[in-house]
């Protein structure tokens, strides 16, 4: 394949490869306790690092500690985040009564619109020791 082919394509690759979007976690408020657990809400920050606005859908995710899943679920998303820019959302969980959210791993799917187009990215963010400790009221 000639040279300017090869720089052709992965400049090509390079134009269509969207940025992805990162998540990180704010904040926990803890919620009542109940006979099926306890509910938490995770703050968690979108980032949006493309040159673009993102409109974003929906979140699906699964949590649990580093390597394992304890639970599911899903958010309707329908905020826009500007290009560059970070939004925050609210994130549920229902915790088993032994469970804590220190340690906590959420992983899932953000799931966006940019430019007419529905992607879905791969997302993880952990409740760190001090996330935890500045739990929200």
């Amino acid at each position: 394949m000639p040279r300017t082919a090869v720089l052709f394509v992965l400049l090509l690759a390079a134009c269509s490869s969207p940025q992805r979007p990162q998540l990180k976690v704010l904040g926990v408020e803890e919620g009542a306790r109940g006979d099926d657990g306890h509910h938490i809400k995770l703050f968690v920050e979108v980032v949006n690092y493309a040159k673009r606005p993102m409109r974003l859908q929906r979140l699906q995710y699964e949590f649990g500690p580093e390597g394992a899943s304890t639970g599911h679920g899903e958010v309707a998303l329908s905020r826009t985040v500007e290009a560059g820019s970070a939004i925050v959302v609210e994130v549920p969980i229902l915790l088993d009564e032994l469970q804590e959210a220190d340690g906590l791993t959420l992983r899932g799917q953000l799931i966006t619109e940019q430019d007419q187009i529905i992607r879905s990215y791969p997302v993880s963010a952990q409740v760190a020791d001090d996330t935890a400790d500045a739990t929200v009221r």
